[in-house]
């Protein structure tokens, strides 16, 4: 996987074990070599590449290949008495994906399980916005989202809904599960009808502001630091 910008670098340092970079910089040179990570001085050309929306600061990262364990050996071979999982449904926006990844891994989330279709996929704007993140949490991609949410249920996991309805249970009024996930949903319609219905509980942010509702990435957060505090 490639990471792009100083703080992606910076942040995963453990898991690097390639960088390009254009400019001569001391600072992090001495980094990598304190680090024995290997180094490559590019042309700027090389960067012409990448959509010019991309802040890579001329620094390019390789990491380490992760192992290859599937979803189901991942929650089948867990020993963790306490798990967390976040789903995502059909999430559009790189930003918010990246966004949430990032959230996820500070909050120490166990994995993100998202969409094969229908779905942003991982790219260097996903990658920009984690931080980092991406590198130190687990991601799979499934083709079925009900079908995953079942397989949970048979693991003893408690699947929370997030979705904006006055019907909804308030976030912060739930007692979370030792083994809990969490579905968000996409930022237009949300979560699916079909996967509201497999949920355990719907959950909703209650809002006192005239804006109808939060931004993905930012309700998603706010649910999960709920999630954790009660989960200890």
């Amino acid at each position: 996987m490639k990471l792009y910008g100083k703080k992606a670098l910076l942040n995963n340092i453990e898991n690097i074990n390639l960088v390009r970079l254009v400019h001569n910089d001391n600072a992090i040179i001495d980094i990598l070599k304190e680090n024995k990570i290997k180094y490559i001085f590019v042309n700027q050309n090389y960067f012409k590449a990448f959509d010019k929306n991309l802040n890579h600061q001329y620094i390019e990262s390789e990491t380490v290949e992760r192992n290859n364990e599937t979803w189901e050996e991942f929650i089948k071979n867990s020993k963790q008495e306490r798990m967390f999982v976040v789903i995502l449904d059909s999430l559009q926006d790189p930003f918010n994906f990246g966004s949430i990844i990032r959230t996820c891994e500070s909050f120490n989330v166990d994995a993100i399980v998202y969409k094969k279709d229908n779905q942003v996929q991982i790219n260097d704007f996903v990658k920009k916005t984690s931080q980092g993140a991406i590198n130190n949490i687990r991601m799979f991609k499934v083709v079925n989202l009900s079908n995953e949410i079942e397989f949970l249920k048979q693991n003893k996991f408690w699947i929370y809904a997030s979705v904006i309805n006055e019907k909804a249970s308030s976030y912060n009024n739930i007692d979370y599960d030792k083994k809990t996930c969490l579905i968000v949903g996409n930022e237009e319609k949300g979560i699916s009808l079909s996967l509201q219905k497999n949920a355990d509980f719907l959950i909703t942010i209650p809002t006192e502001g005239k804006t109808s509702s939060l931004n993905v990435s930012v309700a998603c957060g706010i649910i999960i630091s709920m999630i954790k505090i009660k989960q200890k």
